[in-house]
């Protein structure tokens, strides 16, 4: 045989040694990046928080605007409470005025109007997820509504209860927070007798039951692990939930929903864990949050709640559970500066520990007293801090 031939087999061999080589090697390389590499844990955890109704009445929209600019600013009425949103997971509100534009001009109550520097300003406080089904959604009427839609879109804000069309309506919005699906739902129960447009119904979620309990469906075989009804409902500066905003929460339940938080009242409602009989959990109802900003001076309404849910997801189970729920008290507190009276959310407990420490120079006896009486208000009405389900 020619020499040249068997160098040509040589060469083949030597070719055919070193790929098996290479392919023992990668394979085994393979095994050692499985085996550093961890194992993801059996549970997650996570941190669903909400607060209550952004009532932008015009004394506060008048209290951010520069005159000599006419631009607006409302970081100093949220600083404040950003730590609340920013230690989120996912944090949430509810945006009881429109953003329709400075050309519909700014209003506060009976027909709202905010200007679209408050989108941002939620977004930079930590705000995820914006509701905007709501009483006042068709204030400025469907194309209002729609400017909403798209200021809170170039804010980079998700958002429910209001829709452009009815594809966008029927989508379920469900986010992936941590490996946890969480869904969410938004409804009202009025629009204060301004009706859509016939033929685009979809602008609102209205609370209509054969609709929720389709949503629900749908929701959960989209992949829901948990599911969040937020209704807009029962009666404004009413302490307590009425039979109507009881009998939809327990549609909810009994369709499916885990935890129910209600806005509109003005007020804080009580909250509770819900026994059921087709399943093992509770579920968990806060029937209204209260005021988070607003004008509303007076006892019960110049102050809400921040509510925190912690769910938890066994991974080899599949399923996910409320394991926790808390809640923060807030005031609004009014002062002047400028010529004109200026606002804050302040967290009752640290504001109470500022005044006594002489730490915020804002704060009057006056105001001490009231921050006193929200805390012992609030205390008083729901009743233990936290709810422990584990």
């Amino acid at each position: 045989m020619p020499c040249s031939k068997w160098k040509s087999i040589i060469y083949l061999l030597m070719l055919l040694l070193l790929l098996v080589f290479l392919a023992a090697c990668s394979g085994s390389d393979n095994e050692t990046i499985q085996q550093l590499q961890p194992e993801p844990p059996p549970t997650t955890v996570i941190k669903i928080t909400a607060a209550g109704d952004f009532l932008m009445h015009l004394p506060v929209v008048n209290s951010a605007v520069d005159p000599t600019t006419g631009s607006y600013n409302f970081k100093p009425i949220f600083e404040l409470v950003r730590p609340y949103f920013e230690g989120a997971d996912l944090a949430l509100v509810n945006l009881e005025t429109r953003l329709a534009g400075r050309e519909r001009g700014y209003s506060g109550y009976p027909l709202f109007n905010s200007p679209a520097e408050l989108a941002a300003e939620m977004k930079s406080i930590g705000v995820d997820l914006v509701l905007t089904a709501n009483n006042h959604s068709l204030d400025m009427g469907a194309r209002g509504l729609l400017a909403t839609l798209n200021n809170l879109d170039a804010a980079g804000l998700d958002h429910i209860g209001n829709y452009r069309s009815r594809e966008e309506r029927d989508k379920p919005y469900i986010k992936d927070i941590n490996g946890i699906r969480v869904g969410f739902l938004n409804y009202t129960q009025s629009t204060n007798g301004l009706p859509a447009p016939p033929g685009q119904e979809y602008l609102v979620n209205m609370i209509d039951r054969e609709l929720m309990l389709a949503d629900i469906k749908a929701t959960r075989e989209a992949g829901a692990d948990f599911i969040i009804a937020c209704p807009h409902f029962g009666t404004e500066y009413q302490r307590h939930p009425n039979e109507y905003q009881e009998a939809v929460v327990t549609e909810l339940f009994q369709a499916g929903v885990d935890a129910v938080l209600g806005n509109h009242a003005h007020v804080v409602q009580p909250m509770e864990l819900v026994k059921l009989d087709n399943r093992d959990q509770p579920a968990f109802v806060a029937y209204s949050l209260g005021n988070f900003i607003s004008n509303q001076r007076w006892r019960y309404s110049d102050s809400g709640i921040i509510v925190n849910l912690y769910i938890e997801k066994n991974h080899q189970e599949q399923s996910a559970r409320l394991i926790r729920a808390e809640w923060v008290p807030i005031w609004v507190h009014t002062y002047p500066a400028g010529g004109k009276s200026r606002y804050r959310v302040l967290p009752v407990d640290e504001a109470i520990a500022w005044y006594e420490n002489q730490k915020d120079p804002l704060l009057t006896e006056e105001d001490y007293i009231q921050l006193l009486e929200v805390r012992n208000d609030l205390n008083m009405h729901l009743g233990e801090r936290i709810l422990n389900l584990e």
